[in-house]
């Protein structure tokens, strides 16, 4: 089962030394404030930190059988929402749950009306797993965020609002299965199967069970994500990948941050894709208790020297 959200120091340091630096300069440069939708967990750390670039929200929170109350994150949740006085709708139940089913745990109707500019997937778990839902099917993550992805372009069409940021967290772990899936594929373009190619040779990869490799996760997640946004013509610049170590040694997790813009589906031309190669090239960087890692580069030199500033 998904675990719940705990913060502490290294999360503290991707959220304050990483993300808020890209929000205030696209905030700053796009003039509007965000319409958050995500996973703030029940303390809501990041809409605190970043009310002043809020215009609303949309969060969700799941039941925790643990407590004697297992609404109680989500009433947490609900009750710190109102605190920080910004208008906001908080959905019970997975967010993957309600997305593809259009209703959380309490028959409340999943809508989306506005353009969301500001998307926080912060995924407890792995990026490869499943959650149950109501019916007692499970659904895949990637279904959700395809999902919301693609409800994004029919509300471009109502609003005419173009720009908006993905920020994903996840365990850095996947399941074999599908990480087999990715490898195997024959489409893979050349840059990315010699990138591939070059970390197998390091590195076997089991074929069963959860399995870890930080280099080959990133890759998936981009592919992935990729072929998401491509496919709704959406111009997209992926910045390094950050890794961390959870609340404990043994959960280490994986953060990506996407700048993303719709293209009109009118036009013959596909949007700009960010080339493999840079992507590749610009590695990962590591969060730890003192700060960023030595040398890392700046979030905003790297969005001035991209079509983002344009």
């Amino acid at each position: 089962m998904p675990g719940s959200f705990t913060d502490h120091h290294r999360k503290r340091i991707v959220r304050e030394m990483w993300n808020t630096p890209i929000l205030e300069w696209l905030f700053q440069r796009w003039g509007a404030k965000y319409l958050y939708l995500g996973l703030p967990g029940p303390e809501a750390h990041d809409i605190k930190l970043w009310a002043n670039m809020i215009e609303s929200v949309i969060a969700f929170e799941i039941t925790d059988d643990t407590k004697d109350n297992p609404r109680e994150t989500f009433e947490r949740l609900r009750f710190n929402l109102t605190l920080i006085n910004l208008p906001h709708t908080v959905y019970y139940g997975y967010l993957e749950d309600v997305v593809l089913w259009r209703e959380d745990l309490d028959g409340r109707e999943f809508t989306l009306n506005k353009f969301v500019t500001l998307f926080n997937l912060d995924f407890c778990n792995a990026i490869t797993g499943k959650v149950p839902t109501k019916d007692g099917k499970k659904c895949l993550r990637f279904e959700s965020i395809r999902e919301l992805i693609t409800l994004q372009r029919s509300l471009y069409r109502m609003t005419g609002e173009a720009r908006f940021i993905i920020l994903i967290t996840a365990r850095d772990e996947f399941h074999a299965t599908e990480m087999n899936r990715f490898i195997k594929r024959r489409t893979l373009n050349s840059r990315m199967r010699n990138a591939v190619d070059i970390i197998l040779s390091r590195e076997t990869l089991p074929n069963t069970d959860i399995q870890r490799n930080t280099e080959l996760l990133r890759l998936f997640m981009f592919d992935f994500l990729r072929n998401c946004l491509l496919g709704q013509n959406v111009k997209f610049f992926f910045l390094p990948t950050m890794k961390f170590i959870g609340t404990t040694r043994s959960s280490s997790m994986i953060h990506l941050c996407v700048i993303c813009q719709m293209e009109s589906l009118e036009s013959a031309q596909v949007a700009d894709e960010q080339n493999d190669e840079e992507f590749i090239r610009m590695g990962i960087i590591s969060a730890g208790d003192r700060g960023l890692s030595k040398g890392s580069p700046s979030p905003i030199t790297l969005l001035e020297n991209s079509w983002v500033s344009r």
